[in-house]
C-alpha cells in the first residue's frame, strides 16, 4: 500500500483561548494511526483521545455510555480483551449509533461487523482527531506523521496553531482588567476583551461578608496584556477598600502572586471580606430590605523599575482609579 499523504490545507489553525474545539486531520491511503514527530499541540488539547467500553455478541454492539459519536466517525481499536470478530489497528466506521451503543463497519455506512464472542473491554481512538480547550495563548507548531497498514509512514507535515488570548478564564475567580491607558478597572464577562469602564458610582463586583474573593487581574495597555514581571513580594499588589473617603480602610487584601508569562500573564489577588472594621461599617446601612453598601476600592501595584532613568527608585508604585464593590451582610451571620 502506498504511503499516506497528509492534507496540508489546514496547516494554519486559529482559535480563542478556553474555547472547546475539535479538528480532524486527514490523509490519503487510509492511515489508522497518527503520531507527533516533533513539537506539541497547545496546552489543554488532546490528540487521539482514548475511549473505553465493552462489546457484545448480542446485537453486535460496542457499549460506551453517552459516547456522542456520530455515524461515519472513524475509530481504531488499540486493545481488545477477550471476544472475537474485531481487530486492532484497523479502521472501522461508526454505524447505527444510539445513546449508549453503536455498531462498526469496515466502510462508512456499510454492513455491521459480526462480534462472535463478547469483549470484556475495548479501547479505541479516533485517528488524527484533536479536541480540547487551549489554556494558554500563543503559537504552537507540530509535525505529524500518518501511518497505514503497510505499515508505511507519510512524510512529516508541519501544522501551526494560534491561540488568541481571551479575557475571561473559566474558573471561580473574578476576571478583571486594569487598563493602564485610562487607569480604569473593568470586570470581564466574556471571552472578548472589554475596555469600556462603567461610571464611577456603579459597582463592578458584588460580595458578601465572610466571602473570599480571588481577583485575576490583567494589566492592559492599548489592547495588549502587559507582563511587568514577578511581584517583589506578596504585598506588592493590594486591593484596598474604604466605606467613605477619607475614613480608615475597612479591608485590605492579604496575598498576591503572578500567574503565567507574556500575553497570558495575570496577577491573582486574595481578599477575605471579614473583620471588625467591615462589620462595623455594615451596621451603618441596616434596613429591612437588607444590609449593604457600595465601598470605594482601588488596586495598588508596586513593580520593579525597568531602569529607564538613572537615580530613580528600584520599585515604582501605581494606583488604579477608584471603583465600587458592593458589600452585603451575609444572611447566615445573623
Amino acid at each position: 500500500m502506498s504511503a499516506p499523504v497528509i492534507d496540508p490545507e489546514s496547516s494554519v489553525l486559529s482559535y480563542p483561548q478556553w474555547l472547546t474545539w475539535e479538528h480532524q486531520f486527514s490523509a490519503t491511503n487510509n492511515p489508522y494511526d497518527w503520531s507527533i514527530a516533533s513539537g506539541a499541540f497547545p496546552t489543554g488539547m488532546t490528540f487521539q483521545p482514548a475511549y473505553a467500553g465493552t462489546a457484545s455478541n448480542i446485537g453486535d454492539t460496542i457499549n460506551f455510555t453517552a459516547h456522542g459519536l456520530a455515524n461515519g466517525t472513524c475509530i481504531v481499536f488499540r486493545t481488545l480483551t477477550g471476544g472475537t470478530g474485531l481487530s486492532i489497528n484497523t479502521r472501522y466506521f461508526v454505524i447505527n449509533t444510539a445513546a449508549d451503543t453503536f455498531q462498526v463497519s469496515l466502510t462508512s455506512g456499510g454492513a455491521a461487523m459480526t462480534i462472535t464472542a463478547d469483549y470484556s473491554a475495548v479501547a479505541f481512538y479516533r485517528p488524527g482527531f484533536l479536541t480540547g480547550a487551549a489554556s494558554m495563548p500563543g503559537i504552537s507548531t507540530v509535525r505529524l506523521v500518518a501511518t497505514n497498514a503497510g505499515p508505511t509512514d507519510s512524510a512529516e507535515v508541519l501544522f501551526t496553531i494560534g491561540i488568541e488570548p481571551a479575557a475571561a478564564v473559566p474558573d471561580s475567580n473574578a476576571d478583571i482588567v486594569w487598563d493602564f491607558a485610562t487607569n480604569s478597572v473593568i470586570v470581564q464577562t466574556s471571552s472578548a476583551l472589554n475596555l469600556t469602564a462603567v461610571d464611577r458610582d456603579t459597582p463592578i463586583l458584588f460580595v458578601k461578608e465572610e466571602d473570599d474573593l480571588i481577583a485575576r487581574l490583567r494589566l492592559v495597555k492599548n489592547g495588549s496584556v502587559l507582563d511587568l514581571g514577578d511581584l517583589p513580594d506578596a504585598n506588592s499588589l493590594k486591593l484596598v477598600l474604604k466605606e467613605l473617603e477619607p475614613e480608615a480602610q475597612v479591608l485590605l487584601s492579604d496575598n498576591a502572586d503572578k500567574a503565567g508569562t507574556g500575553d497570558s500573564s495575570s496577577y491573582l489577588v486574595h481578599a477575605k471580606f471579614n473583620g471588625d472594621s467591615l462589620a462595623a461599617s455594615l451596621t451603618n446601612y441596616e434596613t429591612d430590605a437588607g444590609t449593604f453598601y457600595d465601598a470605594l476600592a482601588e488596586f495598588e501595584l508596586t513593580f520593579t523599575n525597568p531602569g529607564y532613568f538613572a537615580g530613580t527608585p528600584a520599585t515604582l508604585r501605581r494606583t488604579s482609579k477608584t471603583f465600587r464593590i458592593r458589600i452585603e451582610r451575609d444572611l447566615g451571620e445573623g
